[in-house]
């Protein structure tokens, strides 16, 4: 009775396959094995890399149109509100143009190191300003006072125009000295008294100047009180600023400072073993 030999466990002769053999055919069979399966999971990663470019651009196109719609909510909000409540889409573009001002410069102030109570406290300002101009331009107050005033002097003082204009010169020459002095003393004092002095004399115009009526003047109140929110900011967080301070948190010194023991502890190791061989 004869038996069939497998014909893997013989040479193409015929003869037995030797040892190195079948450890070169093993070899070969796991190689081509692996190839496989890195084959195989190249075709996985391409695929999954497919996927993740068509989940990215889908995941960009949604965060672009989210800043678009955000962008559109923001100014065709602005103008709105400024054509629905105060009689001009003027107004809502002052607004939301001042708005973004003062929250960047708040935001700045923030990353530089200012709390955020100052911040606040800068805004509460702000909205004092802004019910003091509503109600001096919208009840008139202002504006009769400076008519009255105008009335028991001569010409070319004798016109509420220029009461307005002297009035604001001395509020506002008094107002900037003062915040300004905190900001940078003496020399600050000085440039605070022409800047408020030139702006006083254009809001005091502006307010007392002639008549208002309650629509403008609160769009006129709140942007003034705009205007002044990111300036009362920077006065009151200013002197107060550290940003070597803040941005020494950001430093990693307490490793360099270990790293430093570690290499003079190196050092010192060295050196010592070094006098000893030569001491030997």
């Amino acid at each position: 009775m004869t038996t069939e030999q497998d014909p893997k466990s013989t040479s193409p002769d015929g003869k037995p396959r030797s040892l190195i053999d079948e450890i070169g055919s093993t070899r070969q069979a796991f190689m081509n094995l692996l190839q496989a399966h890195i084959a195989l999971l190249r075709a996985e990663l391409n695929e999954i890399i497919a996927q993740l470019k068509i989940l990215a651009t889908q995941a960009a196109l949604a965060v672009g149109m989210a800043l678009i719609t955000a962008i559109l909510l923001y100014v065709g909000g602005a103008l709105f509100l400024g054509e629905w409540l105060f009689g001009s889409i003027g107004w809502g573009l002052a607004h939301g143009v001042l708005l973004g001002i003062g929250v960047i410069v708040a935001l700045v102030l923030a990353i530089l190191g200012a709390r955020a109570r100052t911040s606040v406290a800068s805004f509460i300002v702000a909205l004092l300003v802004v019910f003091a101009v509503a109600l001096l331009c919208g009840s008139n107050v202002a504006y009769d006072a400076a008519n009255q005033t105008a009335g028991g002097l001569v010409q070319p003082l004798g016109t509420p125009g220029v009461v307005a204009m002297l009035g604001g010169i001395v509020i506002g020459a008094i107002l900037f000295t003062l915040l300004f002095a905190r900001l940078g003393g003496r020399t600050g004092a000085v440039g605070g008294f022409f800047l408020g002095a030139l702006l006083g004399a254009l809001v005091g115009w502006l307010i007392a100047g002639a008549p208002w009526t309650w629509q403008p003047a609160l769009g006129f109140a709140i942007m003034i009180g705009l205007i002044f929110w990111p300036m009362f900011n920077a006065v009151l967080a200013l002197p107060g600023l550290d940003p070597e301070a803040r941005f020494k948190k950001l430093y990693p010194q307490q490793s360099i400072d270990a790293a430093q023991e570690t290499r003079q502890w190196l050092e010192e190791q060295w050196q010592t073993r070094l006098r000893r061989r030569c001491s030997k």
